[in-house]
């Protein structure tokens, strides 16, 4: 007569199985938390580049854009320490970039402002 049910070892089997998948789940849970996080450097360089902006429209020759409020370094956030602005360089070049730390890892975005489109175009963040 046999019992019906499952063995100690088939049981085990399967509990190693979803630990392992859970595992995998968490790690890239952390991660996609820390890259949408990041997306706050956007905002930091997208706000550097709109006064940059601003500011040449008034004076063409203006190149004091570590002067502006918006392309100062801000203070840490809730999730991004270190934070770095890079303003433009000139009024014919409308680039900045970002950089912060996001769980110990630092994350750069790129943004440029696109004349034909009228607009501030950032990359994604990535880490460096």
């Amino acid at each position: 007569m046999r019992k019906k049910g499952f063995t100690l070892i088939e049981l085990m089997v399967v509990i190693a199985i979803i630990a392992i998948l859970a595992a995998i789940a968490l790690t890239s849970y952390k991660a996609y938390m820390r890259k949408a996080q990041a997306k706050e450097l956007m905002t930091f360089a997208r706000a550097c580049i709109q006064e940059a902006i601003a500011q040449c429209m008034t004076d063409p020759n203006f190149t004091q854009f570590t002067s502006l409020d918006a392309c100062k370094n801000p203070r840490d956030t809730q999730y991004i320490t270190g934070i770095t602005i890079t303003p433009p360089s000139s009024c014919s070049d409308y680039s900045a970039s970002a950089k912060g730390s996001v769980g110990g890892t630092t994350y750069q975005v790129e943004c440029t402002y696109d004349t034909t489109r009228d607009d501030v175009v950032c990359s994604a963040p990535r880490a460096t």
